[in-house]
């Protein structure tokens, strides 16, 4: 297959900051504990890691994150024996430091597990479900308390250690929903910080928030009011968020139209930067010496017809509603039995929560309920692949006729940017309309409800009877759109906003100063001489 040109842009940098400090739940090497005892470090899985390195590759950059693995907390105990705590990132092209906090293996439990996955990443959804009998308002608190609680100040502490350990200004990037108090608890030691925070899942209505203790709500928005930027997926999200601000925090001042917000003292800009993938590095995996080996091998699966989807499996995905969608449309025409197939590549997520490994049961079990009932001897309906190999998804992605991204909600969704960005083929994408992407991909892209099983065969079967020139059309805008803003300039965006605050930081510091010290702050000059 030709390889599509791509132009590697400069990476945005930072003004006025000589450092940067990145935080996040999952770091961006994770070590694994060998046989032997010793650890090998492998490079974290995502384009956020990717992105934000790069973005800092001209300075000093630091990444406080917490301990996953038992290599990681060895690392940790390594490193605070021999450097203070400060690990070297293994990786090589990582100019990086690394800052690992490890809490009690029960304390993050109840962090990642009770508080992060278990209520906020449904509530966000919009999938929690208050009907349905859940953890007590004891064991809700004990894990915000001793869990959430726990974690956040464990973060903000190691990131006050890293603003500490030299005089130069120093920028904090946090990331996502299980950093939500990490803001407030740092702004009090460090009141004159420049923070930021970008928010990866959706951002519901206020009414959802409402579901929670108010206790737990409240804290929520008082500690991410703490950062001078808060980022969201869409405008959408920014929004209500700012209708919470006004809702939950007495005396809050809000301005909708500049997505502003002051409360005691301090100012918080809201923004919407979608997130992207980088188009250079999904294609680069694409035609690597893996990559090509794993095209080999699709294409053998292929079919007149493939369609395909890759998703964690994870409720929110969906998945089960798109493969009951596949089978209406090989009920209502079974011209088409024998001539198309689905290609699922599918990663076991959060096996050790009760909710996932039901759903996981779920999906192997409709999966051969289908092949069962529709299947014959030399040909299987829906091929399935469980396990987290990326290149691969990435290279079979370059085949699809049809690219299903049904998830109930989304606050982005990668996939959906990732399939036509590397697919060869004029494949078509058919996309929920409640994907954060739905808003840059609608044009490019076959909408669905989620929720509509009907709906979404229509959708499928629409997409594999398109003329040549409309799938030529469709994949083209697809492909555009992303490459258009890509994950530089996601991250430019976010940059740019930072500078205009450091530029504004710098000013008014060199205004004061000059003031202090009788000079003239626009010419420079000894005001007594002006006086003169």
């Amino acid at each position: 297959m030709p390889t599509r040109k791509t132009t590697k842009v400069p990476p945005p940098q930072l003004s006025h900051a000589q450092r940067l400090i990145i935080a996040s739940n999952r770091g961006p090497v994770e070590f694994q504990l060998k046989q032997d005892k010793t650890l090998k470090a492998r490079r974290g899985a995502g384009g956020m890691v990717t992105a934000l390195i790069d973005a800092g590759n001209r300075m000093e950059v630091s990444w406080v994150a917490m301990t996953m693995t038992d290599g990681d907390r060895l690392a940790v105990k390594r490193a605070e024996e021999e450097n203070g705590g400060l690990l070297q990132s293994p990786i090589p092209g990582q100019k990086m430091q690394l800052r690992y906090v490890s809490i009690t293996k029960d304390a993050y439990r109840k962090h990642y597990e009770k508080i992060s996955n278990e209520l906020l990443w449904f509530l966000q959804h919009y999938m929690y479900d208050p009907t349905q009998e859940s953890a007590s308002n004891a064991q809700l608190q004990d894990a915000w308390t001793n869990g959430y609680t726990v974690a956040n100040q464990a973060i903000a502490d190691a990131i006050c250690a890293e603003i500490e350990r030299e005089d130069s200004v120093p920028v904090v990037m946090l990331q996502d929903y299980h950093l939500y108090l990490a803001p407030l608890m740092i702004r009090q030691r460090h009141p004159t910080i420049l923070m930021q925070q970008f928010i990866h899942i959706p951002w519901p209505d206020i009414r959802c928030w409402h579901f929670l203790p108010s206790n737990i709500a409240q804290a929520i928005y008082s500690g991410l009011v703490g950062n001078d930027i808060i980022g969201f997926q869409t405008e959408r999200d920014a929004r209500n968020f700012l209708e919470g601000v006004r809702t939950l925090l007495d005396g809050a001042v809000v301005d909708f139209e500049e997505g502003a917000i002051w409360w005691q003292g301090h100012r918080t800009q809201t923004r919407s930067y979608p997130i992207s993938i980088s188009v250079t590095e999904e294609r680069r995996v694409v035609n690597s010496a893996a990559g090509r080996r794993a095209a080999e091998d699709m294409k053998k699966l292929l079919c007149e017809n493939t369609i395909m989807r890759v998703d964690r499996v994870e409720p929110t995905k969906n998945i089960i509603r798109g493969f009951q969608a596949y089978a209406d449309v090989l009920e209502q025409h079974p011209e088409l039995h024998n001539k198309v197939t689905f290609l699922a590549f599918l990663v076991p997520s959060r096996q050790t929560l009760p909710t996932y490994r039901r759903f996981d049961g779920d999906v192997r079990a409709l999966i051969e309920e289908i092949n069962n009932k529709y299947g014959t001897d030399d040909w299987t309906p829906i091929q399935a692949f469980f396990g987290n190999d990326r290149a691969r998804a990435l290279a079979a992605m370059q085949y699809y006729d049809v690219l299903l991204v049904n998830p109930i909600i989304d606050g982005m969704n990668l996939v959906a940017k990732e399939g036509p960005a590397v697919n060869q083929t004029d494949g078509v994408l058919v996309l929920s309309r409640t994907a954060g992407a739905f808003q840059q991909l609608a044009k490019g892209s076959i909408p669905t409800s989620p929720t509509d099983v009907v709906e979404t065969s229509q959708a499928l079967y629409k997409a594999l009877t398109l003329s040549p020139e409309e799938r030529r059309m469709k994949a083209t805008l697809a492909r555009q759109a992303v490459e258009r803003s890509d994950l530089n300039v996601w991250m430019a965006r976010q940059i740019a906003d930072i500078n205009e605050l450091l530029e504004r930081t710098f000013a008014n510091t060199t205004a004061t100063n000059a003031v202090s010290s009788d000079i003239d702050p626009h010419s420079g000059t000894p005001i007594v001489a002006n006086m003169a």
